[in-house]
């Protein structure tokens, strides 16, 4: 990389999150299409004529000029690609889980576009499609290209395959399934009981396209129990809680 390129980054990226800093500007956290992850200050952002800080909208996508720090990046300008869609309070908040996910399973300046693409579809999707399904594909998907992915099919105690009628349970430690002869040496791990619905839900949503889906009949009880294991083991890769769920339970989500 150049000594020029260092010091500016131009990219289009779909902002993850923004929050007032000091008095009058705004830090940020995006997703760029080549350079992955970046946190800015926007300075001046605030002021009520300053029209690029209007522009930083969480789920906007922007063209952006990041101009490199030693401790903290800088923008130097924007300019709005397509606004953020109109969503409800409902969207919004699942839009917010997979910003969040986002933000916390990757690093700064790695590239991922496939990940890029990826979020712009699933923020697209959320007022076409039931938000709650889009924001689980999209979690199942981000574990898989960010190497997070758990063992879904074999038990990570013995090595054995799980075939979908076979009793399995989760264990968000070891990060997968464990059958039946294994489970007596995993008491204690929390696991969690992983059904053949929740198996079969998991796989539907891991190959989820949001245009066309695939026809599948959804259970509520495959659902929650897919929920609780999804972010308890997303919780043991990231040890911290995600404020998008607390937001979710709230709200009776």
């Amino acid at each position: 990389m150049s000594e020029n390129e260092r010091e500016h980054l131009l990219d289009e990226a779909l902002v993850l999150h923004v929050k007032n800093y000091q008095t009058a500007d705004k830090y940020v956290v995006c997703f760029t299409k080549k350079h992955g992850k970046l946190r800015f200050i926007a300075y001046g952002a605030r002021y009520v004529k300053n029209v690029q800080g209007r522009l930083l909208q969480p789920f906007a996508c922007l063209n952006i000029e990041v101009q490199q720090g030693q401790k903290v990046d800088k923008l130097r300008s924007c300019e709005l690609v397509r606004l953020p869609q109109s969503l409800d309070m409902q969207q919004m908040a699942y839009g917010a889980v997979a910003a969040e996910l986002t933000a916390v399973l990757t690093e700064d300046r790695e590239p991922a576009e496939e990940l890029y693409e990826l979020l712009g579809a699933t923020l697209a999707a959320l007022t076409k499609r039931n938000p709650r399904l889009v924001v689980l594909s999209f979690a199942i998907k981000l574990l898989g290209l960010t190497g997070f992915a758990p063992e879904m099919h074999h038990c990570v105690g013995c090595g054995a395959e799980i075939a979908l009628p076979d009793a399995a349970w989760f264990s968000p430690l070891q990060g997968g399934l464990i059958c039946g002869q294994c489970k007596a040496a995993y008491t204690g791990e929390g696991l969690e009981p992983c059904g053949q619905g929740t198996r079969q839900l998991w796989q539907w949503l891991a190959a989820l396209n949001y245009a066309s889906p695939a026809a599948f009949s959804v259970r509520g009880g495959d659902l929650m129990e897919l929920e609780r294991i999804l972010y308890k083991f997303i919780f043991f890769q990231t040890d911290k809680p995600l404020n998008s769920l607390n937001f979710l339970s709230q709200m009776g989500l």
